[in-house]
């Protein structure tokens, strides 16, 4: 493959190549559609995509939307050469330079994380996370006797908070605190109700408190919200840090599988 590259803005004559590097066809071509009706609308600036090119073919494609909060998800092709990857991660860098806290996101499922390239371009390795998916279909619901619902101003539940560093948590919307309890002290809190899409829940294990860890009770509170969930979800998306290898074991013990690994990467 040719070194030489470009580095552009999308245009709306250019809108095809947002959705040149799907690996489905027809969904890319689904994509486009909404894509251009969007912009037609003037609901979507084709600018904010930036395109790597090289010897007419995209190499790479990023979105670097308005919110500050969104880490940057690049897409890019396995063979792109390194000096061009580099660029293409640098000129990323530079476009959000102005709000400091922004992050670069490379999901194995989407990217060969290429970390050289990335340190290369002035990303700062920050984290990696796991992220699995529990079927939650036909999953039977065995309740675990040490587990209530619960409210954060309850006896004990304001001092588990504070203990496991979350004093001001509170219930988002359609969200329940758990809480599980021996001869009726506070041993660990989690909670669960929506998730960010349709027929998913939400499950937040807030955790275990210091003294507690080790003997199993994140599991058995994990395996509860789980079951609570599973009456009315189909399944629930969930992710850790990758180093946290108690979590992970709670979380394949559960039935979840892997779906990716994620690296962040902060700005110098």
């Amino acid at each position: 493959m040719s070194t030489a590259f470009t580095l552009q803005a999308a245009t709306p004559d250019t809108l095809a190549d947002i959705h040149a590097l799907h690996s489905d066809p027809v969904e890319a071509a689904r994509r486009l559609t909404v894509t251009q009706e969007r912009v037609r609308a003037g609901q979507l600036d084709p600018a904010r995509f930036l395109l790597l090119r090289a010897g007419g073919a995209v190499l790479g494609v990023c979105f670097v939307g308005p919110n500050a909060r969104v880490p940057l998800f690049p897409t890019y092709r396995a063979d792109t050469p390194a000096g061009a990857l580099t660029a293409f991660l640098r000129e990323l860098r530079r476009r959000v330079s102005d709000t400091p806290d922004r992050q670069l996101l490379l999901d194995d499922t989407l990217v060969t994380p290429r970390p050289e390239e990335a340190v290369q371009a002035g990303w700062v390795p920050d984290s990696q996370q796991v992220i699995y998916r529990t079927d939650l279909r036909g999953r039977p619901h065995a309740p675990d006797p040490d587990v209530t619902p619960v409210h954060p101003d309850d006896p004990g539940i304001p001092e588990a908070l504070r203990d496991l560093g979350h004093p001001d948590w509170e219930a988002a919307e359609g969200w329940t605190l758990h809480a599980l309890r021996r001869e009726g002290q506070v041993l660990a809190l989690g909670a669960t109700g929506p998730g960010g899409r349709p027929g998913e829940a939400g499950l937040g294990l807030i955790g275990v408190r210091p003294a507690q860890r080790g003997r199993g009770y994140g599991a058995r509170l994990h395996a509860h919200l789980l079951g609570v969930a599973a009456q009315t979800f189909a399944a629930h998306t969930g992710g850790t840090d990758a180093g946290n290898h108690a979590m992970r074991r709670t979380f394949e013990r559960s039935g979840s599988v892997l779906l990716s690994t994620q690296q962040y990467y902060r700005q110098r």
